[in-house]
């Protein structure tokens, strides 16, 4: 058995990291990354860990998926096979060459050919246990029967070596020693000839670390100087062994999307329309809502609508107004705010945006109660073995409801002002529309339990409320006490978890 996890990286940065599944070979994540990528990248990756207490954790195995590839799986379930992680697999880094031949008449006025590479610098080179590593590069010309090196320097402690050494190799023989043209360039040797830059982590006392190398044919040069950057590349085993070892699977569900973003000067007429739409009578015919109507994915296009009017202080009230339209339509008091409205959906990512703090201060010590000292509380009567008792269990899990419940109740003060706003302002709206309604404070209080505090339970590791993941014995008691006060929330946001998925063999 393993305690395994899976880190999510970019390049070889890591971004985010799973709890660990203790005791499984067959770990379910069940975990969920929404993230923005704000710089150039070239690999979204995967790794999966054995946790080891004492020593380094141990990768498995890992998943390298290049950027233009991820259209290809976007919105798809996939298994991806692991494959083994190594020294020579994890490069990331890009190259800045310069090269040129030139041709050079010799003492006895023969002709041949000089070759110039100019290495100016490096960029983005790998963090080496945590730190910049002493990067230097060997630069080649390589051929059937030929294999002339040069060193550079060590640059210590860098991740962007600024190099700038030149290198001189001649690429043919002079030519008066054959009986070709004394002017003629002997093509068949440049077309076997190319260079090779490798880099490589200065190890002192221990064996150098390979950090990648570029490949470039001398053919493909001419007269003409050439610089260009070059992404770093795997070193390119031939002497992989032909079976190779089972590391197991990982199935991930991975949706990306690629924004043109043009300066913020462009948007000012968009968001000013935006920002007046609480203003617009009747407010259909506003611009956010028919933005937020129109999107296809209805999360992509809530979510930065709330974001610039919580930004502008015109959330409560844009959503007041949207509440208003919604509550003309509804007829039955107990279905206020359950659907998947414009009104809801705001109000969903309101809660996520101001509210994570409130939660974590509110529910994180009774949650870790329930993990660390955890009461059987099953009731189901197909779930319960043989000898358990009922009634002792039903009184667990009253325990936890009573205690999870007043605690919400009475954390009002703790409750972010913003939230308080918007909710005071939907509590009013109804109470107007519904004058007479008795079970009117049950059917709102539903917002706050239905859509944000059970959601916790899906949301927990994501947003660090949980030391470690449960066991899949505590995580069933952890369902049972959420049960009296939970709705399908999949069914209510159309939205389905991204699932990862190992079989570690």
């Amino acid at each position: 058995m393993r305690d395994c996890f899976c880190t999510i990286n970019l390049d070889q940065e890591e971004v985010f990291r799973t709890q660990v599944v203790e005791k499984s070979l067959s770990p379910f994540f069940g975990e969920e990354f929404y993230f923005e990528i704000p710089r150039i990248f070239q690999y979204l990756s995967f790794y999966i860990y054995d946790k080891n207490v004492l020593q380094r954790d141990l990768r498995i195995g890992k998943i390298a998926i290049k950027k233009e590839d991820l259209s290809i799986y976007s919105g798809k379930e996939t298994w991806f096979i692991l494959q083994p992680v190594d020294s020579n697999s994890e490069v990331q880094g890009k190259v800045h060459l310069e090269l040129k031949l030139n041709e050079l008449i010799t003492d006895n006025g023969s002709v041949c050919q000089q070759l110039v590479v100019q290495l100016k610098e490096c960029h983005g080179l790998p963090l080496i246990n945590g730190q910049n590593c002493d990067p230097y590069a060997t630069v080649s010309v390589v051929g059937p029967s030929r294999n002339d090196q040069k060193k550079t320097k060590v640059k210590k402690k860098t991740s962007n070596p600024q190099f700038n050494e030149t290198f001189y190799f001649e690429v043919t023989r002079s030519s008066s020693y054959t009986k070709k043209s004394q002017f003629q360039v002997e093509e068949e040797d440049i077309e076997k000839l190319e260079v090779r830059i490798d880099l490589w982590n200065n190890g002192n006392l221990v064996q150098d670390l390979f950090l990648g190398e570029i490949k470039i044919p001398v053919k493909t040069l001419g007269s003409d100087t050439f610089q260009a950057w070059y992404l770093l590349q795997p070193k390119d085993n031939g002497n992989k062994s032909g079976k190779s070892e089972d590391h197991g699977s990982l199935r991930l569900n991975i949706n990306y999307a690629e924004d043109y973003v043009l300066p913020s000067g462009y948007y000012g007429s968009l968001r000013d329309l935006l920002l007046k739409s609480s203003e617009v009578e009747p407010i259909s015919a506003s611009a956010a809502y028919i933005l937020a109507e129109v999107c296809r994915d209805k999360y992509d296009g809530i979510l930065p609508l709330v974001r610039l009017l919580l930004h502008h202080h015109r959330l409560v009230q844009f959503v007041t107004a949207v509440a208003e339209l919604e509550l003309k339509e509804t007829q039955e008091v107990n279905t206020i705010f359950r659907g998947n409205s414009l009104t809801t959906r705001c109000v969903d990512e309101m809660m996520k945006i101001v509210g994570k703090h409130y939660l974590k201060v509110t529910l994180k010590p009774i949650l870790d109660e329930i993990c660390e000292n955890p009461k059987p509380c099953e009731i189901d009567p197909l779930k319960l073995k043989e000898g358990d008792n009922v009634e002792m269990h039903k009184e667990n899990l009253r325990y936890y409801v009573d205690k999870v419940f007043s605690t919400i109740v009475q954390s009002s003060i703790s409750c972010p002002t913003l939230m308080c706003d918007v909710l005071c302002s939907l509590r009013r709206l109804a109470a107007e529309r519904f004058p007479t309604a008795v079970v009117l404070d049950y059917s709102y209080r539903t917002i706050i339990f239905y859509r944000w505090i059970c959601r916790l339970r899906l949301r927990s590791c994501k947003l660090k409320f949980l030391n470690k993941l449960p066991l899949p014995a505590i995580l069933q008691k952890n369902n049972l006490h959420f049960l009296p006060i939970e709705s399908n929330t999949e069914e209510e946001t159309g939205r389905k978890p991204i699932a990862l998925h190992i079989f570690v063999s």
